[in-house]
């Protein structure tokens, strides 16, 4: 059971279209490109997490929707 300290992560429902701005950038779309020595790079260090597909980035604008750790 989480403590007093511990952060609530509450997301909204996302409302994500198919093709977004920066896509081509996102973790997602990299792996499914079979780009893995460039995601392995930008997820080192990772401090968010994709609501929609759970892959962790160093950086919010590698992810579709962006969580912080």
């Amino acid at each position: 059971m989480a403590g007093e300290n511990s952060k609530k992560m509450t997301v909204p429902e996302h409302k994500l279209a198919k093709i977004h701005r920066g896509h081509e950038n996102h973790l997602c779309e990299l792996t499914a490109k079979r780009q893995m020595e460039k995601v392995g790079k930008l997820a080192k260090n990772a401090q968010y997490v994709c609501h929609i597909c759970g892959r962790a980035s160093a950086k919010a604008a590698n992810l579709c929707e962006a969580v912080d750790l």
